[in-house]
């Protein structure tokens, strides 16, 4: 007998929105407390702004596509 899913696809909606939020304010956290300290020429904090948050994204995708069935879910593969 298979386990019943207890979430729908709005809560897996839901889930993946809410961690990314969370991912990316933690991201932030560790980019103005351990990276801008280190950048002398203020000129290349945007660029460098945009890679972090792209590193971040790609990997909260990975990790989230890996070890939760949310994605399963809006894909209606489960």
């Amino acid at each position: 007998m298979k386990p019943k899913s207890n979430y729908t696809r709005v809560m897996a909606g839901f889930y993946i929105f809410l961690c990314l939020i969370a991912s990316l304010i933690l991201g932030e956290i560790i980019y103005f407390v351990a990276i801008v300290p280190l950048i002398s020429n203020p000129v290349w904090l945007p660029f460098i702004n945009i890679i972090w948050i792209y590193i971040v994204a790609v990997i909260y995708y990975k990790l989230t596509r890996r070890y939760t069935k949310w994605w399963k879910k809006l894909e209606n593969k489960q």
